[in-house]
């Protein structure tokens, strides 16, 4: 497994970056949105590769402790077994794109966050089940304005997501440090990524109602994401750690988007965090990934941490990322707009407000 990282975000670095890792069997590539790629003039780098592309452009790239608005990261795997999915309407038949997935011991995939994300989720917890590793996580750009942001073997594309299967094996530790008050909320009606109503109520009212009481602040006076950044949801579940559900905006009638389905009737919880807790949380991150190894020789630290989470730590986030490290091993990621896991013996979920730590071994299967 070989590693190059290009900070300029320039092609001629993306390049080079590239002939760093020739012999390599397929490519991925972690790049930041800020670098102004497009399919024309980065699809014909990508084509030099000569071997299976994956990836996406992020918000931010991760290398060796510091987060970067441009640049790129280039990691060489053995084979990596591709597919990718248009999510932009109802998913294809499976035989177009689980077959060549099947068998994999971890699949990472990398998806437009503009897209719906459960009936994708479905289809792939359906069709490949719980038998893979998966990590990964969202691209795009924080105007969440559809564009090329998901590189595929066919270059650069928009509201698609690419899977890529490998036998490596990969130890997770997924955690966020947000921490629920308050009495759980019942979700009376939802429509995909939109809670429409919360205990029969418009979902906004209820939650601004709860929100301001808490934090004796204001959304009028504020503005909703300076306030509702620091308010995220939080879905319960029985023994584990709640999933995080980010606020977007509020639409009309009260409806609030968030950056992730929720589903009708589920309990709901606000929670609230600082940055003693997300600190806190990354160390439980590499505790967990660390104690969750699963055979072969451990290769990279792959962190990929939700660009919100960044934004709350502000100038602190270098110590989050050096929370994060695992000695003897490179690290690298992104900041994603919402983060995929879940492991073998759990459900295949979108994460939000979330840091994803994958130790990944050797891609040779233990013998």
């Amino acid at each position: 497994m070989s590693i190059a990282f290009d900070p300029t975000g320039a092609l001629d670095g993306l390049r080079a970056a590239l002939d760093h890792v020739r012999g390599a069997r397929s490519v991925q590539i972690l790049a930041a949105i800020g670098n102004g790629w497009t399919p024309e003039t980065t699809d014909p780098v990508l084509a030099e590769a000569g071997v299976p592309v994956f990836g996406g452009l992020f918000p931010r790239v991760i290398f060796d402790g510091q987060s970067h608005d441009r640049g790129a990261v280039v990691i060489g795997h053995d084979e990596a077994r591709i597919a990718v999915i248009d999510c932009t309407g109802s998913i294809a038949h499976a035989d177009t794109w689980a077959l060549p997935l099947r068998g994999s011991r971890t699949i990472i995939i990398y998806l437009d966050a503009t897209c719906p994300t459960g009936p994708l989720t479905s289809s792939l917890f359906r069709e490949l089940g719980a038998g893979p590793t998966w990590l990964g996580g969202g691209a795009g750009a924080l105007d969440f304005v559809r564009q090329p942001v998901v590189i595929t073997p066919s270059g650069l594309r928009a509201g698609v997501a690419v899977l890529a299967g490998l036998d490596a094996t990969a130890s997770l530790g997924v955690t966020h440090g947000w921490r629920a008050f308050g009495e759980p909320m019942l979700v009376s009606e939802a429509r995909g990524n939109d809670i429409v109503s919360l205990v029969w109520r418009p979902a906004y009212e209820a939650y601004r109602e709860a929100v301001e009481a808490h934090s004796g602040r204001s959304f009028e006076a504020e503005g909703f994401f300076a306030l509702a950044s620091t308010y995220p949801l939080m879905l319960e579940r029985f023994g584990a750690e709640g999933v995080v559900r980010d606020p977007l905006a509020v639409l009309p009638g009260g409806v609030l988007r968030c950056a992730g389905e929720v589903p009708s009737h589920a309990g709901i919880c606000i929670a609230h965090g600082d940055v003693a807790g997300m600190l806190a949380a990354a160390r439980a991150a590499r505790e967990r990934a660390a104690a969750d190894r699963s055979g072969g020789t451990p290769r990279l630290a792959l962190t990929l941490d939700c660009i919100s989470r960044a934004l709350l730590l502000g100038d602190r986030l270098p110590e989050e990322l050096e929370i994060l490290r695992v000695p003897g091993l490179a690290q690298v990621g992104a900041l994603t707009i919402g983060e995929v896991a879940s492991t073998r013996d759990s459900f295949l979920q979108i994460h939000n407000k979330t840091t994803v730590l994958a130790v990944i071994a050797s891609d040779k299967a233990p013998g």
